[in-house]
């Protein structure tokens, strides 16, 4: 069976010596497992339409374990994202968040319009403290939409992220390791 889906790139594995394993978040779907057989090969055709920082149109496959990428088209680049430094380090923790709060088949279209969302803003942020009201802002919103009410009393932007990063943490009760990092690069 197959199924068409737009998707966002939350992590890459590696999973053997030519395929790939990816953690996509999809519109209709939800969190899935997908892999592309012989994605490390400089001839696949799907690799470049499957990455960071854009959303694909994506059919897929059911499998056993893993959802199979049949085909993959880029249906949007967020090319700004991609080049800046700051901007990126941001999207690969948000990315990091999604995935720890979010199970596997929960099918949540808010999240994924929050996800969205999050990248047009970063895509349109002027400086550091823009990236960072956007962030703590999207962490906020997907937490709401996940059906957790936070109540955070901060004094400033990076004390808000520090205290939703904790919160965020809390519920996961995982660890998001790019945390220290993105704090920073944002001081």
């Amino acid at each position: 069976m197959t199924y068409l889906t737009q998707a966002i790139v939350l992590r890459k594995d590696h999973l053997s010596e030519n395929d790939r394993r990816y953690i996509i978040y999809t519109s209709q779907y939800g969190k899935i497992n997908a892999i592309i057989k012989g994605a490390k090969k400089l001839t696949s055709k799907l690799n470049s339409h499957l990455d960071y920082f854009c959303i694909s149109n994506l059919m897929l496959a059911k499998g056993m374990h893993f959802e199979r990428v049949a085909s993959a088209r880029l249906a949007h680049k967020f090319p700004t994202v991609a080049s800046n430094f700051i901007k990126s380090s941001s999207a690969f923790y948000f990315c990091e968040v999604v995935d720890a709060l979010i199970k596997y088949s929960l099918k949540d279209y808010g999240s994924y319009c929050v996800l969205v969302d999050f990248y047009k803003q970063l895509e349109d942020s002027q400086d550091k403290k823009e990236v960072l009201i956007n962030l703590n802002k999207s962490i906020f919103e997907l937490l709401k939409c996940l059906g957790y009410q936070p109540v955070v009393v901060a004094k400033n932007q990076r004390q808000l992220f520090v205290d939703l990063n904790n919160l965020v943490q809390e519920t996961a009760e995982k660890e998001i390791k790019s945390f220290k990092y993105l704090a920073k690069i944002l001081a």
